[in-house]
């Protein structure tokens, strides 16, 4: 007997028994394999195969075959209006074949009808009552059987991986989409023909959120826009976004942003001026639509402004740093906060908690910031899985040209350096930014990069920008397209949005 090389050498396989099963149209059976495990191969029709500790459904058609793991209860229903005919094969295993660990499913296996022929002849026939040859035809059967359905399984790994991506993505937008519905979680996972347990892993693996968290923070989003910029009731509110309780809304509310709706309600309904387009994605992220919003570049005619500004008669003024003359007359109007945020160490970060704590809602800020938290976690380990530690140049893509984004430029390198894990090439460590004309300008600085573009870019542009770039790195290069709103404002929704397309990128090109 031929060695086999590694942990499979001591791997013992011993058939036990064949055993058919007819069923009629509607008729269902309960496979306990105890301690033995067993290979399912469908003779006549088609059936549902259940195997229950895992809740993982599949359909096996006809010469398909399916592993039945020991320690399990396993059920097999005929939806078909035809009789099926199912063959089970038993048999004891041993060693490191982990055929155990396999993923519930049904596939063909090239020429093993055979097999199947040999072992339904042998049917309800106890092992030790076969003739010598049998015994060691079947025997030998069940080894090739074994070893055929093992590289079929690796061949279906990677597959099988893309699949459970395409179905969390899937997964993810349905609720996103069906958040204010009844979502049945346990219902959506025994559909998917995944494992529950593995299905849960897989979200929180995508998203960062188990699904329960990320319904949770889908609908207390969604409910902050509407009790801030709606007459609607709070119980209006609660049902909009899928909770038919009130009272139970009101609860989790209260425990994820520390404080009531009734309170957030009277608190963000405050008329709000914000006259630095910066702050906009701030005031986004506390589910707040400032009542007055100006043109960039307002300053330069203010004088213009202040009619419409009193108009609009705000309860509190923001703004960036003006001169002594417009903070007098907007202080002329309502109460002024002036935030210093260019050029400054206040973070995006801290100046979210800070127009938070200004409008009171510095529980609603610690709740946003913490699922970007969450959100940059799970990022930096898909980045790390995906990109590991090869060295990438951020540039960012406009009609002029293009910016790169040093090590020392704290906008960009805070969030894909610091926060995502990326790595930075070594000729940017002493870089803040760097603007070309040309590509050509900054391939030198590195082979692979992040490359920002506009959401603007059609796909023709964003596959053009790629090919020019691999053109200048023939030398299998790496590009990463990551999209963003224009303008580029540096706000808490900004670097949120980035986050997401990161993940859906890498998620992609997993795809």
């Amino acid at each position: 007997m031929n060695d086999i090389s590694g942990s499979q050498a001591t791997a013992l396989l011993s058939f036990l028994q064949s055993e058919s099963f007819i069923l009629k149209e509607g008729e269902r059976v309960d496979i306990d394999c105890g301690r033995t495990s067993a290979f399912g191969f469908v003779l006549r029709e088609s059936v549902h195969c259940l195997a229950e500790n895992e809740a993982a459904l599949f359909e096996a058609a006809v010469d398909e075959w399916f592993y039945v793991p020991h320690l399990s209860g396993f059920s097999i229903r005929n939806r078909e209006v035809g009789t099926a005919e199912v063959l089970i094969i038993r048999f004891e295993e041993s060693g490191a074949l982990a055929l155990g660990e396999q993923r519930t499913y049904s596939c063909r296996l090239p020429h093993s009808r055979m097999w199947a022929e040999a072992f339904a002849a042998a049917v309800d026939a106890p092992f030790e009552s076969l003739p010598d040859v049998t015994r060691l035809t079947l025997q030998s059967h069940l080894y090739a059987l074994t070893a055929a359905w093992l590289l079929r399984s690796k061949e279906n790994e990677a597959d099988g991986a893309k699949a459970l991506l395409r179905l969390m993505e899937r997964t993810y937008r349905l609720i996103g989409n069906r958040f204010n519905e009844p979502l049945n979680l346990e219902e959506m996972a025994r559909e998917s023909g995944v494992a529950a347990s593995r299905f849960y892993q897989a979200f929180k693996e995508y998203t960062g959120f188990t699904p329960h968290k990320w319904i949770t923070a889908t609908r207390l989003n969604a409910s902050l826009s509407l009790l801030s910029n709606s007459p609607a009731s709070i119980m209006d509110v609660a049902h909009s976004v899928g909770y038919a309780d009130e009272l139970y809304f009101s609860r989790v509310f209260k425990k994820h942003m520390g404080l009531s709706p009734t309170e957030y309600v009277a608190r963000a309904n405050r008329r709000i001026a914000n006259l630095c387009p910066v702050f906009e994605g701030d005031f986004k992220a506390l589910g707040i639509t400032p009542a007055f919003s100006p043109p960039r570049g307002w300053t330069e005619r203010w004088q213009e402004l202040m009619p419409r500004l009193r108009d609009a008669q705000p309860d509190i003024i923001f703004t960036q740093p003006v001169s002594e003359e417009i903070l007098l007359e907007l202080k002329h109007i309502a109460p002024v906060e002036m935030i210093i945020w260019k050029n400054s160490n206040l973070s995006w970060r801290d100046r979210l908690h800070r127009i938070g704590q200004l409008l009171e809602l510095s529980g609603v800020a610690d709740h946003w910031l913490t699922q970007f938290k969450l959100k940059a976690a799970n990022a930096r380990r898909l980045v790390q899985l995906a990109l590991g530690h090869t060295p990438f140049l951020i540039v960012s893509a406009h009609s002029s040209g293009y910016r790169v984004y040093g090590r020392r430029a704290k906008k960009m390198s805070d969030l894909f350096y610091d926060a995502l894990g990326l790595t930075s090439p070594a000729a940017v460590q002493q870089i803040r930014i760097l603007d070309t004309e040309r590509l050509e300008d900054i391939s030198t600085l590195c082979d692979n990069a992040l490359l920002l573009v506009p959401d603007t870019f059609s796909e023709w542009q964003e596959s053009k920008l790629i090919a020019d770039w691999n053109i200048l790195h023939p030398n299998r290069a790496e590009c990463l397209i990551i999209r963003h709103p224009v303008p580029s404002l540096y706000n808490a929704s900004f670097y949120g949005g980035l986050v997401d397309e990161t993940v859906s990128r890498l998620m992609e090109d997993e795809k």
